[in-house]
């Protein structure tokens, strides 16, 4: 009479179990029954991190929770680099600096002059409210900042490495707007509209400009008027911004 066998699994390779039929007392195998090694599997990728995918909902959610706050709090931001925008125009005409040779240079100046003021606006705001300044949240805001700006500042660097006939400051103030307006729109995926409008604004008046300084030759779009026009739309654009956030702020619940 023949043994009887038994079946006994075996976990091998990527997860597989191979069923394998035995005779009682032998270790040997008798048959096996769709053996692993003839499948073809798909390598999974590893699993995403379950601490690293908590952390950034944590993030978001925070961001969300707290943007009546960070509403409130960029308004002031928003009215001094605003200020500051329409000061900076109003000197450079008055120097009597209104080529194309110095307007790169001048202006890049301000806009580093302009995030020092309101990083530092933004750290004695946080030191006020008890929290970290470069928290995670803030750290997520940079990064969605991060490209459009190093790609603005490339675009001023080539316009100060170039000769003079071919500098536009009209041409460079536009492609500025856009860039600055994308770096905004995407850092204001935590607010309910108002920070993506105002990017929105300056992509669309950015566009606007460029197309209407090549195509249309408007009059006042000339290098004699280009800090006007860069202190009007920057500093204006801000300082409107500012005004609106203040003005419709919601009051926030002290906790």
């Amino acid at each position: 009479m023949k043994p009887k066998l038994t079946e006994t699994q075996e976990t091998v390779l990527n997860g597989c179990v191979r069923h394998v039929l035995t005779a009682p007392g032998d270790s040997s195998p008798k048959q096996e029954k769709k053996p692993c090694d003839r499948i073809n599997f798909v390598i999974q990728s590893k699993p995403m991190d379950a601490d690293w995918a908590e952390e950034n909902l944590n993030t978001i959610r925070t961001l969300m929770e707290r943007a009546s706050v960070y509403r409130l709090a960029l308004a002031p931001v928003a009215m001094a680099v605003g200020l500051m925008g329409l000061v900076a125009a109003g000197g450079a005409q008055a120097w009597g600096r209104t080529g194309a040779e110095d307007f790169a240079a001048y202006w890049m100046a301000v806009a580093g002059a302009g995030l020092g003021l309101a990083l530092l606006m933004m750290r004695r705001q946080a030191m006020k409210a008890g929290e970290a300044f470069w928290s995670r949240p803030t750290r997520q805001v940079a990064q969605a900042l991060a490209p459009m700006f190093v790609v603005g500042l490339g675009l001023g660097v080539l316009e100060l490495v170039s000769v003079a006939q071919d500098r536009d400051s009209i041409r460079l103030i536009g492609l500025w707007m856009v860039l600055y307006g994308g770096a905004i729109h995407a850092a204001g995926f935590f607010m309910k509209r108002g920070l993506k409008l105002l990017g929105a604004f300056f992509v669309a008046v950015g566009l606007a400009g460029i197309f209407a300084h090549k195509i249309a030759s408007i009059v006042w779009l000339t290098e004699a008027n280009a800090h006007w026009v860069m202190g009007t739309v920057f500093g204006g654009g801000h300082l409107l911004y500012g005004l609106y956030l203040k003005v419709t702020a919601e009051p926030v619940d002290e906790e």
